[in-house]
């Protein structure tokens, strides 16, 4: 199990390349992927998506990649020495023609705008894909470790929420076989407080009695709750990372039968049982959206 919330970052730089990469991670329903990388190196960007999405499953990533191959850079600028020479004998002709010094010749020479030029850069694609996704694995591989131990404690939390609910589970079945028992107690004391005024028999008792049981009756609900609970701590035993999305369906199941459980027992002490374990199912789905 791994949450969603986690941060890296990785530095290198050599004689030949300088690198940085930077990757934050958050909540998000599906995988969300920003890159953010030089310009020189907008081939790779399908190929770091890619790589990211084969070992995180969900949450949106931000990676930030900073880049610098000083091979190019040392020769990326250069000057044509013949329009620089004649240039500056232009300038010298000027001074003997007028009589007047330039301040600074060589600070006019490079405004010309014509000495200086800007090569174009020739990218070695092969190398630069090969090199920056070795750095990405290990940025990966940090990330995920922080992710993994933030699980390890949300599981552990998982596990003493799911404890209560299941305790409140079993104090429901409990109560249940007192449902029918105390509606029957109510329904005489009503009968016995009316009877002078109504006519009833004992058929008529008894038919009211076993339509309420039936309609009250939760024994499959409190099966269904059983089975969820023990599907949902199978879940988070499993190990796998891949769990939220099934975590968040099972906590809406539990929640759904807590509901109609509430509802057809019609008994106030599992409504107050029933309340208390929603409650608990509400902080659990709260940090299942960090579960990635």
């Amino acid at each position: 199990m791994r949450s969603m919330t986690g941060y890296a970052s990785c530095t290198f730089e050599n004689d030949i390349f300088k690198l940085s990469i930077e990757m934050k991670s958050v909540n998000n329903k599906n995988l969300n992927i920003r890159v953010k990388i030089p310009y020189i190196l907008n081939f790779l960007e399908n190929s770091i998506k890619s790589q990211i999405s084969q070992k995180i499953n969900r949450g949106t990533i931000d990676i930030r990649i900073d880049f610098e191959d000083k091979r190019e850079v040392e020769g990326l600028f250069s000057y044509d020495i013949n329009v620089a020479k004649a240039y500056m004998n232009l300038l010298n002709d000027l001074e003997n023609e007028f009589g007047q010094k330039f301040e600074n010749k060589l600070e006019n020479l490079i405004k010309s705008g014509n000495i200086i030029k800007k090569s174009e850069l020739n990218l070695d694609e092969e190398l630069y894909s090969s090199f920056i996704s070795e750095k990405l694995d290990e940025v990966i591989s940090k990330i995920n470790l922080m992710k993994s131990e933030e699980g390890l404690r949300l599981l552990e939390y998982f596990k003493e929420r799911l404890d209560i609910l299941y305790s409140f589970v079993v104090e429901v079945k409990s109560n249940s076989k007192l449902v029918v028992e105390n509606y029957k107690i109510k329904l005489l004391e009503r009968l016995n407080f009316i009877k002078e005024d109504i006519k009833f028999n004992e058929e008529d008792v008894l038919k009211e009695i076993l339509i309420f049981a039936d309609r009250c009756d939760i024994s499959e609900e409190i099966s269904r709750l059983e089975s969820h609970v023990e599907a949902f701590k199978n879940l988070i035993s499993s190990g796998k990372n891949d769990v939220g999305k099934k975590m968040d369906f099972i906590l809406q199941e539990i929640f759904r039968e807590l509901n109609t459980t509430g509802v057809k027992s019609n008994y106030y002490e599992i409504s107050k049982l029933i309340v208390d374990a929603k409650n608990e199912v509400e902080k659990m789905r709260e940090q299942s959206m960090n579960i990635e």
